[in-house]
């Protein structure tokens, strides 16, 4: 049995990308950033995820699973710190921006992370700021950005053996194991 992990980076990238597109005027794309030769979005708004970071918020829980056949699993919880960085590109990013930013810090936002049914909450954003941004034919577009920052506790499973019964019998060292 391999190790797993219950959560992903692209599970939370999923879950936050839903949750911008439940805000944003249908064809606004919301995109991964980072990807090589991958043009802009034809569309004059559009919307790029970029992780900058994960941090820990806690000490590891674990917890065991036996499931009757072994191996078992034992469960090791971390709960992480996930910064992701916005950018809100187009002559609507300003809108966009200002909409993000209110939903973001709502119940709005934890309804729509929880329909997930990961384990994957949205915590802050910061204000939205304006940085313009130049694109691959040296123009000008406008750009906003929120760093938006999520919980999720990810559970890393490693096999683990149980035992169901245990012999125990007594035996005489000395007569077992001469000096």
């Amino acid at each position: 049995m391999p190790t797993t992990v219950s959560i992903t980076e692209d599970n939370v990238l999923a879950t936050l990308r839903t949750f911008l597109l439940s805000i944003v005027a249908a064809g606004v794309e919301v995109v991964n950033g980072q990807d090589n030769r991958v043009p802009e979005p034809v569309g004059d708004d559009f919307l790029v995820m970029t992780p900058l970071g994960q941090s820990r918020l806690s000490t590891n829980g674990d917890t065991y699973t036996d499931s009757g056949t072994n191996p078992g699993t034992r469960n090791f919880e971390r709960a992480t710190k996930s910064t992701i960085q916005i950018d809100i590109h187009g002559p609507n990013s300003a809108d966009n921006a200002a909409m993000i930013e209110t939903l973001y810090r709502s119940e709005y936002a934890v309804d729509s992370f929880k329909a997930s049914g990961l384990d994957i909450q949205p915590l802050y954003c910061d204000d939205a700021r304006q940085m313009p941004f130049n694109n691959g034919e040296n123009q000008y577009e406008q750009r906003w950005i929120i760093t938006a920052v999520i919980q999720y506790n990810p559970v890393t499973a490693v096999p683990q053996d149980f035992a169901d019964a245990l012999s125990v019998n007594i035996i005489s060292v000395d007569a077992t194991y001469p000096a």
